[in-house]
């Protein structure tokens, strides 16, 4: 399974880690946006009653927390497979995903393609349905739609700015919240 952390998580780091979270993390991400991703505590464990997990994580941006997902390339990991299986490199436990959905293929110049796979659902990759054995490069910034699951997909600069915005935006809140009296 790949290494998958907290958007909230990976601001802190940010946060403290200033010019060395570029060295840290240098490759791209696919990151799950916020969403229909956290199981409520009911005792029904109802995936399709899923919701925003804003208020367990009171410091975390207003709109949620998103999972990132590392997308590193090696000899044996070329070939990322995605889906809710749990044998699959990439899991995405939620009930609108196939078990095995699409395949990111590192190409050997750089950068990323996906594939859908002929036994996934349909997956829409910026608005357009994606046709399983066709691969298809991945751009910054490129969304990938499964089901409810929305996956945003990041070159290294690019995640590099999100975290800085995004930061910027957590040490403002931080800000606001020591200004109100209390």
């Amino acid at each position: 399974m790949a290494r998958a952390l907290l958007l909230s998580l990976l601001v802190r780091q940010h946060l403290a880690l200033k010019e060395k979270f570029r060295a840290r993390y240098p490759h791209c991400w696919l990151v799950w946006e916020a969403g229909v991703w956290n199981v409520p505590e009911s005792s029904e464990q109802n995936h399709s009653a899923t919701r925003l997990p804003t208020d367990e994580l009171h410091d975390c941006l207003p709109a949620g927390d998103a999972m990132c997902f590392e997308l590193v390339p090696g000899t044996r990991r070329d070939v990322l497979s995605l889906g809710r299986s749990s044998h699959n490199v990439l899991v995405i436990n939620d009930a609108t995903v196939s078990r095995e959905q699409l395949l990111l293929r590192h190409l050997p110049e750089g950068g990323w393609q996906v594939e859908a796979l002929p036994q996934g659902a349909a997956a829409l990759l910026s608005g357009k349905r994606l046709r399983p054995g066709l691969p298809t490069p991945l751009e910054p910034g490129m969304q990938l739609q499964l089901g409810d699951v929305r996956l945003t997909f990041h070159d290294a600069d690019g995640f590099h700015s999100r975290m800085s915005h995004t930061a910027a935006l957590v040490l403002a809140h931080q800000r606001r919240n020591e200004k109100a009296p209390g």
